[in-house]
């Protein structure tokens, strides 16, 4: 297996770009989060769609789409790619949560779910997954919507983040936001994590998503699978600079475990 010196997250995680292939999703233009979140706050759902539009609108700009049109060659191989695995999933799904799934040509090795639907999928990911794999991937992130996870990251997000005032303003009305508060937000997404809870329920959505396209349900063990090697590769997580990503995650190898008991 190849090996990479990638930020491993397989769950919410934001950021912005440099250029050039080798390009990693970082966060150079935001601000500092504010640590202390608020009491007190309430922000509708269409207030939460509509700032999760801006957001990765601003995501969008700011990080290497692949596109099936770009003239970049390894860019539209990965639209191509995606664009096939995508193809069997049913309209009425993608109408249902409005989705819009799409890659990033970026080398991190992760995938993430926002609450108007949107899912990004990166290239350093699919670079070490079969075509069922990326699609369990896939089917995880659809989960993360589905039971609303998504939003409550997203909600959480905002309470901790200098946007949180703008937000739960009273007046019900979603004001436009600046280049330094989707940073903001963007650091509190990038520090937020599912639950345990929250992940096991996720895959197995993504098991039985799988299985309603007739496709291999294993596929959602094995893509963890892969993510497990990445992190026995990486030596002691005490060692390892994946250490505290790795702490704060769900333990892979329960998660397989409750994926193969699965029938």
């Amino acid at each position: 297996m190849r090996k990479f010196a990638f930020l491993i997250i397989f769950a919410l995680s934001f950021g912005i770009l440099a250029n050039a292939q080798n390009r990693r999703i970082n966060i150079d233009r935001v601000t500092n989060a504010v640590s202390q979140g608020v009491q007190s706050f309430t922000i509708t759902d269409a207030q939460i769609t509509e700032y999760a539009n801006e957001y990765m609108q601003w995501m969008d700009r700011n990080n290497p789409l692949c596109k099936i049109t770009d003239r970049d060659a390894g860019k539209r191989a990965v639209a191509e790619r995606l664009a096939k695995i995508v193809s069997v999933i049913p309209t009425d799904l993608i109408q249902k949560y409005n989705l819009d799934i799409q890659a990033y040509f970026v080398v991190d090795v992760n995938a993430f779910a926002a609450p108007n639907g949107a899912i990004r999928v990166f290239a350093g990911l699919m670079e070490l997954l079969t075509d069922d794999e990326i699609l369990a991937v896939i089917g995880h992130e659809i989960g993360h919507i589905a039971n609303n996870d998504s939003k409550d990251a997203f909600v959480r997000a905002l309470r901790v983040s200098a946007l949180r005032e703008a937000a739960g303003s009273v007046s019900g009305t979603v004001s436009r936001l600046s280049d330094s508060q989707l940073g903001d937000l963007a650091e509190s997404l990038a520090n937020s994590r599912y639950s345990q809870a929250q992940e096991f329920e996720a895959d197995a959505y993504g098991f039985n998503f799988l299985k309603k396209l007739e496709k291999n349900p294993n596929s959602m063990a094995s893509a963890l699978n892969v993510l497990l090697e990445l992190q026995k590769e990486a030596g002691s997580p005490a060692n390892s600079r994946y250490a505290q990503l790795f702490s704060s995650h769900p333990d892979l190898s329960a998660r397989i475990d409750a994926l193969n008991g699965k029938k």
